[in-house]
């Protein structure tokens, strides 16, 4: 199986909606996390519905599960490495240097690699 691009796709998906929690409703849960907008018709960069309903999973770490294409790529941008703190618990960071205010370059490193916030 070859590396899956945007192109091969056939839609454009765009960043997670930063008002997700209140745009759309909650919708279950699943692994012990909420889940947006499951079953609900969203729409990619250009105006075309995305041809599945799975929803945004995740609030701490959202990821918006139309437009993820599962390269990976948010795990390697991410500035906490959030995905190592939470997948391994007490290997890497602590969790204390979660918020970076006074870093507006790193905010949103995770969201332009990959539909993450």
């Amino acid at each position: 199986m070859g590396k899956v691009t945007i192109e091969s796709l056939g839609y454009r998906p765009k960043p997670i909606d930063p008002d997700f929690l209140t745009k759309y409703p909650e919708t279950g849960t699943h692994h012990n996390h909420k889940v947006y907008a499951e079953g609900v018709q969203r729409y990619d960069e250009d105006g075309k519905p995305y041809p599945t309903k799975l929803g945004i999973h995740g609030t701490m770490v959202a990821v918006d599960f139309e437009a993820c294409i599962a390269d990976g790529a948010c795990m390697d941008a991410c500035p906490v490495q959030v995905f190592e703190w939470l997948l391994n618990p007490g290997k890497m960071g602590t969790g204390q240097d979660l918020d970076l205010s006074d870093k507006p370059e790193l905010k949103y490193a995770c969201d332009k690699s990959d539909p993450i916030r």
